[in-house]
């Protein structure tokens, strides 16, 4: 098992199972500043014993124990405008004895890239081979990288250092901790980068002596998040794993030289344009103001010649340098024109509308460029990120290219979502143009690419004509965009519920009764699963069966409460893994994958909650099992404003008029603010003198709720017993409005 991943604007900072630092990077210059920073604790001569991990939104500690010595230490990184390079690590000790005692503690730092056991991405070579010069000051240390003088960090505590060893790799200071009898004492060491040089390093390590303000700071500032698009359901680990998955979205959200942007394997600065598309479709309920300004980047330096959408851009780089591995079409193009109608349609900003309305523009025209036989062609002969038009572009020796299912489905959705957009934008000539050569592309499809030996889709027919018709969860992108006709769409749907495609941590990406079935080669893309795409096959279920859709989200957070997360290897509490094994489910790349997070944001609202949002306004039509009564949202940011809801016993309660299926009710305001309770969700919404209170739980109990002045005329007192999943409304008489 690994640490957890923890950022801000600037820095990614990676730890161990124990609360050490395993690498801390950043966005600054894309440069590592600290490899290995490992911190011991010592009492007369024993050692420390690490006993128990807690992984926090703001922090990771570990609990120590030395005889009857209780020892934490804990880690975080500021989530503060004024301390976004600063690391800090605090080491606490409890005596509860009758005799004082001396605590050593001691840090060893190691500030080149470090290679640790059985991570998977290695630092290159320029990153390992730093050199540091030192200079102490006032008990601080501050360490220069030869040939990159700028590069500068500075380490030191909130008391003197007993003893500071120096060389080129590093440092290691012995800190000296007295605790009398029965008192708790505690040492605050941190550690300041810049790329500025030493003064602006060291203003900004002395700036940063108070911990506890940084902490509180941090803590704030996910508790903000928290409260800011609220969601709750009667399942328990959708709740965690919904509130984890806005935590780590927060977290890879990184201010580049180039502008706002996140990587798909921190730490780095590439920005890849379809994981960027993906992340805008949760971030817009999130982090609305990041998805603009993620677009921004794009639309300055993500643009090919003649409109097509690069595969990736280097964001560190003056100017940003970009690459679309010389294909002629993948599926950036399309994915990042739908980014951009999601983005409008969730916000209504129209400025940002009309500010990337050109990009989605020429990107639906490089489309309709790219069509041979009425179908998308992708050209390449090439193999593996050069030869692979789709998402699973990273398979050695692999070749998806021609013309492909997958990018045929996302053209479809692209030029549809073009069409709206003109059509919005007053130019009804593109609008025609773009919504006629969608319904030609989708027939084109139904008409050319459906497989003769599967009765479902080939996977594409390459550039020699030689029709491919393995089966593999590709099968979901003409379901997902609205290519497939009904019968298909029940047929792949059914068959990716197969045991040879479902698992109990999600879908594989291909068959294991297929002859090209692996469930480790090619990072898992030839049989392993990637939550990913349970997440597509569970959001397109959500109208057939939303049993189906909670338990893709059930399983897709499953891996990440294993009782012991060691034994998946890369598995950490609190965090979506990357890939797993199709056969064992063992986590072999990223612990924290960066876009799982954003993607489950939007599988809760637009799958569960059933959030629709188009030009004409905002639909909401929930899709919960038949043995779920509720679901419910407060503060979510949609549509210029925020949005709270309850959707109980088939009946949606909103803050919004929007459109539904089902009966509605609109009330004047968000009125929770005038209640207390111990429920895990309730909301409360007022409609002139007619209050609604509504109760739900995920767990069975007794619950109570004061609802106070001045909503009511007095204060009244409401307590429920509710089993699992059960909610309760309550009918209140609000004081005269």
């Amino acid at each position: 098992m690994t640490g957890a991943s923890l950022g801000n604007l600037e820095l990614f900072l990676k730890l161990t199972p124990t609360s050490d630092v395993a690498g801390l990077w950043s966005a600054l210059d894309n440069e590592v500043y600290c490899g290995r920073w490992v911190t011991q604790i010592y009492v007369g001569g024993a050692t420390a014993k690490a006993v128990e991990t807690t992984h926090a939104p703001a922090f990771q500690s570990t609990r120590y124990q030395i005889g009857e010595l209780t020892i934490e230490k804990m880690t975080f990184v500021p989530v503060r405008a004024d301390l976004l390079r600063v690391v800090y690590s605090t080491v606490t000790v409890d005596n509860p004895s009758d005799v004082a005692i001396e605590a050593a503690v001691v840090c060893d730092i190691h500030y080149p890239a470090f290679v640790w056991p059985s991570v998977y991405k290695v630092p290159d070579l320029a990153q390992r081979n730093k050199r540091m010069t030192h200079v102490q000051r006032d008990g601080a240390v501050i360490s220069k990288t030869i040939g990159r003088e700028d590069e500068v960090r500075v380490f030191g505590a909130d008391i003197a250092p007993a003893a500071t060893g120096l060389n080129d790799l590093g440092l290691s200071q012995t800190y000296s901790l007295a605790v009398p009898a029965r008192s708790r004492r505690t040492i605050a060491m941190r550690m300041a980068i810049d790329n500025g040089g030493t003064e602006t390093a060291l203003r900004g390590f002395d700036d940063a002596s108070d911990v506890h303000a940084a902490l509180d700071a941090t803590k704030a500032a996910y508790d903000r998040l928290h409260r800011n698009g609220f969601v709750r359901t009667p399942d328990g680990s959708i709740n965690r794993a919904f509130d984890w998955a806005k935590i780590n979205t927060l977290r890879v959200q990184l201010h580049y030289p180039s502008g706002f942007g996140f990587t798909n394997d921190p730490p780095q600065d590439v920005i890849v344009m379809r994981d960027v598309a993906w992340y805008i479709m949760g971030s817009d309920y999130v982090t609305p103001g990041f998805s603009r300004d993620m677009l921004t980047l794009c639309s300055l330096y993500g643009i090919e010649p003649g409109g097509k959408i690069t595969e990736f851009v280097n964001a560190c780089a003056t100017p940003p340098h970009k690459n679309d591995y010389g294909l002629n079409i993948n599926d950036d193009t399309p994915l990042l024109v739908g980014a951009i109608y999601h983005h409008y349609t969730v916000t209504r900003d129209r400025s940002a509308l009309e500010q990337f309305w050109p990009m989605a523009r020429d990107a639906a025209n490089w489309i309709l460029s790219q069509r041979r036989d009425g179908l998308v062609h992708a050209t390449t002969r090439e193999a593996n990120v050069w030869g692979i038009a789709g998402w699973r572009n990273i398979i050695p020796q692999g070749q998806i290219s021609g013309a492909v299912t997958e990018i045929n489905a996302e053209c479809v959705y692209a030029l549809r979502l073009a069409g709206r957009m003109a059509r919005l934008m007053g130019d009804d000539d593109d609008e025609r143009r773009f919504s006629a050569a969608a319904g030609e592309l989708s027939n084109a499809i139904n008409e050319k690419l459906v497989s003769d030996v599967t009765g479902l889709y080939v996977l594409n027919i390459d550039p020699d004509g030689t029709r491919h018709d393995l089966v593999t969860g590709d099968q979901i992108f003409p379901v997902m965009f609205g290519v497939a006709g009904p019968e298909r769409k029940r047929k792949i749907l059914e068959r990716l519920f197969q045991p040879d495609f479902w698992t109990p941590y999600g879908v594989r990406t291909v068959s294991n009764l297929e002859e090209g079935y692996d469930p480790d080669y090619g990072v898992h893309l030839l049989g392993g699963v990637w939550p990913n795409l349970t997440a597509w096959v569970g959001y397109s279920s959500k109208g057939t069966s939303p049993r189906r859709l909670v338990a893709a989200m059930r399983n897709i957070w499953k891996i990440s409460e294993v009782e012991n997360p060691k034994a998946y290897y890369n598995v950490v509490p609190g965090e979506f893994p990357e890939r797993l094994s199709g056969d064992t489910f063992k986590s072999r790349g990223m612990a924290m994958s960066p876009w799982m997070p954003p993607t489950y944001v939007w599988l809760a609202y637009e799958g569960l909650l059933g959030f629709e949002p188009r030009l004409e306004g905002l639909r909401v039509n929930p899709h919960l099992p038949d043995d779920w009564s509720w679901v419910g949202a407060r503060d979510v940011p949609v549509m210029g404003g925020k949005l709270s809801l309850f959707y109980y016993r088939r009946r949606l309660h909103s803050t919004m008029a929007v459109g539904s299926r089902s009966k509605s009710r609109v009330y004047d305001e968000d009125v929770t603010r005038h209640v207390e309770c111990d429920a895990p969700f309730y909301v409360a919404l007022r409609h002139g003198t007619d209050v609604s209170v509504f109760l739900g739980t995920d767990e069975a109990g007794t619950y109570s709720a004061v609802v106070r002045p001045p909503l009511v005329a007095s204060e009244q007192r409401l307590s429920v017993a509710l089993r699992e999943g059960a909610g309760k409304l309550f009918a209140l008489r609000a004081a005269a409005v």
